[in-house]
């Protein structure tokens, strides 16, 4: 079993996975010890942050954690004249993937994120899109300077 959604690939693996995700959750908080707070402690270490973010996708604050550590990343890169060409790709992935999400589902009556954990993340991966299909305007995720990024790729 995989410990990222992200990497599920079909609906019994994603059931197992839920089941899996919802009680490592638990047991966290009764400890005290909630991804979103250990996330913190890796401000200046975006690697690690992005590690942690990804594993708790499909979360909604997963996915902006996620594009925070990115953009961190796409900074570094773009400061030593290297491509980022990886890290963009990863970051309109992201908003791209956030924004197949609903907020909540009137007839399930659950939130959004319910309803798309319950797809395996690699059905979802093979969704045909491009930046000329999709483009940046519906993307939430993204903000101005992942825009300019984007545009002057």
């Amino acid at each position: 079993m995989s410990n990222s959604w992200h990497k599920i690939s079909d609906e019994l693996e994603a059931e197992v996975h839920t089941t899996q995700f919802w009680s490592r959750h638990s047991e966290e908080l009764d400890k005290g010890d909630f991804w979103a707070d250990r996330i913190k402690k890796y401000k200046g270490e975006p690697a690690k942050r992005l590690k942690l973010a990804l594993e708790n996708i499909p979360l909604p604050a997963s996915f902006r954690e996620a594009a925070i550590a990115t953009r961190v990343l796409i900074r570094e890169k773009r400061k030593e004249k290297e491509s980022y060409d990886e890290q963009l790709y990863l970051l309109y992935w992201l908003a791209a993937i956030e924004s197949f999400s609903i907020s909540y589902s009137e007839k399930l009556k659950e939130p959004g994120y319910n309803v798309i954990e319950s797809i395996p993340g690699e059905k979802l991966k093979t969704l045909p899109f491009s930046y000329k299909q999709l483009g940046y305007k519906e993307l939430p995720l993204l903000n101005k300077t992942d825009v300019k990024w984007l545009i002057e790729t």
